[in-house]
Order: structure tokens, then sequence, then C-alpha cells
């Protein structure tokens, strides 16, 4: 089981990755059009060739199979990265919306630290905080997309054992 502060950890490593992410999905999207190219110019099976040399040894696949085979391993390699791609456009989407809904000053301070990677003194010139306080805010804006990216098991043992009556 996760500690609490491993969800926050997660949270942070997100944040600091997300232009990595786009980049990724960027990446994998280009090499799914490439292995499809290359699967339209592969050429078709060849065509009987009747001729006075004589027969000989054969491998083990002829041509068609060894395209047949080819194409499997590229139709894998294509599933392969359109899993990747949902499972980082997954992550990118649970921190958008745990962004969208911070307030507009913690969502300032973690797009434009973590994001736009900007120092702390720039950002909090910017909107004349002072530095320590905009660290602050932005761990405790951490905390709150923590759990909301992860749920329940991003709370510390203590605050998990509220339950609330309407």
């Amino acid at each position: 089981m996760r500690e609490y502060s491993d969800y926050i950890e997660t949270t942070r490593s997100y944040l600091k990755r997300y232009s990595q992410f786009k980049v990724t999905i960027a990446n994998l999207n280009d090499d799914i059009e490439a292995y499809e190219h290359a699967i339209e110019l592969d050429i078709a099976a060849p065509i009987s060739k009747y001729d006075s040399q004589p027969g000989g040894g054969t491998p083990e696949l002829n041509a068609v199979e060894q395209l047949a085979a080819k194409h499997e391993k590229i139709m894998d390699m294509i599933h392969k990265n359109k899993e990747s791609i949902r499972n980082i456009e997954r992550i990118l989407h649970k921190v958008d919306r745990a962004i969208n809904e911070l307030k507009p000053d913690d969502r300032f301070l973690i797009k434009g630290h973590f994001i736009d990677h900007r120092s702390w003194g720039d950002l909090s010139a910017e909107k004349f905080f002072t530095e320590k306080w905009a660290r602050e805010r932005s761990r405790k804006a951490i905390k709150e997309m923590a759990f909301m990216i992860f749920g329940n098991k991003a709370l510390p043992e203590q605050q998990q054992l509220f339950v609330f009556y309407e």
C-alpha cells in the first residue's frame, strides 16, 4: 500500500513531467502513422514463377508468411503505442481536471512553476506574493490535487476517519 506522501510525490512528478507527456503522445502518434504507412507500402504476395532453375532448400517461411509475420509485429507495435497513449492521456486528463478545480492563485502558481518552469521568485513578483507564501500555497495545492487525482487513498490516515452525514 502506498503512503500518503507517495501520492503527493506522484502528483508533483506528473506536474513536472507534464510537457514531456505531451511530447511523448505526439511522438507515439507519429510512430503509429509511420507503422501504418509501412504496412501500406509493403509489397503484396509474389506471383509464382516457373523457370528452368532447379528448386532447392527453402526458408522456414515463404514470402507470404514472412510478410504476414512482419505485419503482425507492426500491428502489435501499433497496439502497444495506442495503449501507451491512452494511459498517458488518462493521466493528463486527471491532472488537467485537478488544475482547473484549483483556486485561481493556486492554478497560477502550479501552472507557472511546474508546467511553464518559471521560478518561484518570478511568479511571486508577478502577483505580489512573498516567495515563501507561494511555495507554501503550492504545497497545499498539490495536496488538494493529489486527493482529486487519487481519491481517499491520498488522504492522511487521520483524515480518512471522519465521516460526514447529510
